[in-house]
């Protein structure tokens, strides 16, 4: 029998943190642990108490004395001692009781697999479904994985992927060095996906919370430095596999245009006084420079879309209107 640890690093937020914790008891499949990584702060809410009282042997408490960040939390994964196989679950994503018979169901079936993934739906903040994840087949190679990610055809969240202990620890484990750890997870699956393949279950055994959230500077400004981090991590994939170099030869310029775009369009949404010296000009040049090592000459304003975004910016009363705009209607305008 596989046996599993759920690692659930948490911070705070007791009402998810039960939740989520109720969803992973109710498995199906009775081989596993559950690990909460916490820091100095998580029971300021009482949140650790409560998990106390649920007392359960199979949920063990990993808490540090110190205060600390998404990525020094994260990073204490590769340090505790876990079961054979190992998953990462949000504290606020839930899992379906039959989520690790199924991926049990998948190492019988694949054994020789060093990834296992299923199928999930996108929740609210309140638990309603939004939609489902993008349709995947059953197998992916690394390349696959990659092509898919750069064409925007795959769902790439942290939650729902099992992996052997020893391989996570294998690749390096989680990049903490990526902010936030914004594309850290892409990295990861790429990773483990090039030790053999993933294997993926059609059902939906999970699911994903999306929150409502407000853009801020502070939040644009780390997105486009993990970008960075990825992009260099994606010129290394170039040097060390012609399948990985013809891939992101091919994909590389859309999937700059895409992330260009969407990051202007968030930085359009923020007041100018709100945005503490962040431009788009700033945006474009990063992402230009970037671009260069591979070779490519990318220009964000010979895309039409990022010339309109430009104008608005630089035009007040427009930006005015579109930040008026944007109160009634959340989706992009182009």
């Amino acid at each position: 029998m596989p046996s599993f640890s759920i690692i659930i690093p948490f911070k705070t937020g007791k009402a998810y943190l039960m939740e989520c914790l109720q969803s992973a008891l109710a498995q199906d499949y009775v081989n596993f642990e559950i690990i909460i990584l916490a820091d100095n702060t998580s029971n300021h809410d009482g949140s650790l108490d409560a998990v106390n009282q649920i007392n359960d042997s199979r949920i063990k408490i990993e808490t540090s004395n110190n205060t600390l960040n998404i990525l020094e939390n994260w990073s204490r994964i590769k340090q505790i001692t876990r079961m054979e196989y190992m998953t990462i679950l949000g504290y606020d994503d839930l899992l379906s009781p039959q989520f690790l018979s199924t991926i049990v169901a998948q190492i019988k079936d694949q054994p020789t697999a060093s990834l296992y993934h299923t199928h999930f739906n996108y929740i609210s903040a309140n638990g309603a479904l939004i939609n489902p994840c993008q349709s995947l087949p059953k197998q992916l190679s690394a390349n696959d994985y990659l092509t898919l990610s750069l064409q925007d055809k795959i769902s790439v969240m942290a939650t729902g992927y099992v992996f052997k202990s020893l391989d996570y620890d294998a690749v390096g484990g989680i990049p903490i060095y990526y902010p936030n750890l914004i594309y850290a997870d892409l990295f990861l699956w790429i990773e483990l996906s090039k030790i053999s393949y993933l294997a993926v279950s059609p059902d939906y055994c999970f699911s994903f919370r999306i929150h409502n959230s407000t853009t801020k500077t502070s939040k644009d400004k780390i997105l486009l430095n993990a970008f960075v981090v990825y992009l260099t991590y994606l010129q290394k994939l170039t040097a060390e596999n012609p399948c990985f170099e013809k891939t992101i030869r091919l994909y590389l310029p859309a999937f700059l245009a895409n992330t260009t775009r969407a990051m202007a369009h968030r930085l359009l949404r923020t007041e100018k006084i709100d945005r503490d010296g962040f431009s788009l000009e700033l945006i474009f040049e990063t992402i230009a420079q970037s671009a260069s090592i591979f070779g490519i000459a990318y220009n964000p304003l010979d895309i039409p879309t990022l010339k309109m975004t430009k104008w608005i910016d630089n035009t007040p009363i427009i930006h005015r209107l579109f930040l008026f705009f944007k109160k009634v209607y959340k989706k992009p305008i182009y």
